[in-house]
């Protein structure tokens, strides 16, 4: 299936809420005292490995890449979303959700895989900046896209609160990134 076929099959699960950790489980339910429904919960598990794995790749920068403008593009994404999973964490614990990731070694829009992940950190120089930013940019789209589902079909005022910031946090981000792949 395509990027783009992948990614409307998730946004349609999330948008109904019936999101199953990639087809093996059930997301983890939500605990009662929570105001979290289904969409919720599957955004938040879905959301924390995407932006620990996309920390990871923003780390690799520093030491690989030699484009000055990818450098400081990585240090302005990073503390943005440091501080986005240290809230999507929060809100976990908050409803009772498991902090295991159902997503680990599934082949997901917006993550690399294990095998993906290593050859970018082999890569230096100009190939290295140019994976780097369209793995940036697909990281921002798809999250962007998940996000919205969260803002018509979640429950949770605090988890919704949070989803319309990171989707114009990102909006503002992919502009930057536009501009970064351009020089």
């Amino acid at each position: 299936m395509s990027l783009v076929g992948r990614c409307a099959v998730l946004v349609g699960a999330l948008a109904c809420g019936l999101l199953t950790a990639c087809g093996t489980t059930q997301p983890a339910a939500p605990d009662t005292r929570s105001t979290v429904n289904p969409t919720d919960a599957a955004w938040l598990e879905l959301m924390i490995p995407m932006d620990e794995q996309f920390l990871q790749i923003l780390d690799l920068a520093p030491a690989r890449s030699r484009n000055p403008a990818v450098r400081r593009l990585a240090a302005q994404l990073a503390p943005s979303h440091r501080t986005e999973l240290q809230q999507l964490t929060a809100l976990r614990t908050e409803a009772g959700l498991p902090t295991t990731n159902p997503h680990e070694g599934h082949d997901m829009p917006g993550m690399l895989r294990a095998d993906e992940l290593l050859a970018l950190s082999n890569l230096q120089g100009p190939a290295f900046d140019k994976t780097l930013t369209t793995e940036i940019q697909d990281h921002l789209n798809q999250s962007a896209l998940i996000t919205r589902s969260v803002k018509t079909a979640g429950r949770s005022p605090a988890v919704k609160t949070l989803a319309i910031r990171i989707e114009q946090t990102r909006t503002t981000q992919l502009a930057t990134v536009s501009r970064v792949k351009q020089v």
